[in-house]
């Protein structure tokens, strides 16, 4: 049988918590509030819609609003939902960092730097860390 990994260590995804509870944080107008003093909430209403089937989505941006700010500390960030032309499995939440003209390589490594926190945090399982997209 063939193996779909790879065997080095430090190439390998982790899997992270296979479960992690639901959390209803209550109304989501408040919650964007919260998020808005991060990020410009953009086509909330889709968002909203988009949160409330996916209740797990709220605390998993705020558990990495703290990565994203320490990597990007004075750029403009927002919060939007995405909608895939083709696929509408492929829908999501997505954070947009907007970067500095003059700096675009050293911003780019800071970029797969997050990436690579946000990818090997076990915090929330692959589930939840697929309805969010952060790109640059």
């Amino acid at each position: 049988m063939r193996q779909n990994y790879s065997k080095k260590l430090e190439m390998q995804i982790p899997q992270g918590n296979t479960y992690t509870e639901p959390i209803n944080r209550g109304n989501i107008d408040a919650e964007l509030a919260i998020l808005s003093k991060n990020y410009d909430i953009r086509k909330r209403n889709e968002l909203k819609e988009f949160i409330k089937k996916n209740n797990r989505l709220i605390p998993y941006i705020h558990s990495i609003t703290p990565d994203i700010n320490k990597y990007f500390p004075n750029h403009e960030k927002f919060l939007t939902y995405y909608t895939d032309p083709e696929f509408k499995e492929l829908n999501s939440a997505m954070i947009c960092v907007i970067g500095k003209k003059n700096k675009f390589e050293e911003e780019h490594n800071k970029m797969n730097a997050l990436t690579d926190d946000i990818l090997y945090s076990t915090e929330y399982p692959l589930e939840v860390k697929n309805l969010i997209s952060v790109r640059m």
